[in-house]
């Protein structure tokens, strides 16, 4: 890692109001987003996300030391626990409740006409975002 990358880590650490500066980074990135996700996202980031990385990294440390004492499992299920939560939100945090509201009755639009594929691939797009795995179309 670069000494940039610790010193921003170090920065990080340094914070006293992370959950707080952190929500407000949020709010301000995903303006539209619904307070419940921004709760979410901060939490899984910030309020104990940044616990959970700093745990792992201690825990490579500890393995490094006392190899034979293996890894800690926890410490690495709690940040993949944090991360993947992450990557579900932000995959949702473009879509606001308008332009969930918006693609739900495209999907309706397009049954209504009989077109099931393109409902489909609406329904398909909302499922993807759902699970993390597909960023959405910027909102313009």
């Amino acid at each position: 890692m670069t000494s940039e990358t610790w010193s921003l880590v170090e920065a990080l650490r340094g914070r006293s109001d992370l959950a707080h500066v952190g929500r407000a980074a949020l709010v301000q990135a995903f303006p539209e987003a619904p307070p419940a996700m921004l709760d979410t996202a901060a939490f899984h980031l910030f309020t104990d996300g940044c616990g959970a990385a700093a745990e792992w990294l201690a825990t490579l440390e500890r393995f490094l030391r006392r190899p034979d004492e293996g890894l800690d499992f926890g410490a690495t299920w709690h940040l993949l626990y944090h991360l993947y939560n992450w990557l579900q939100v932000e995959a949702l945090l473009p879509y606001t409740r308008a332009r969930l509201g918006e693609r739900l009755g495209d999907a309706e639009q397009f049954l209504s006409e009989g077109d099931v594929a393109s409902a489909n691939r609406v329904l398909a797009e909302l499922r993807a975002a759902v699970n993390g795995g597909l960023r959405p179309p910027k909102v313009e």
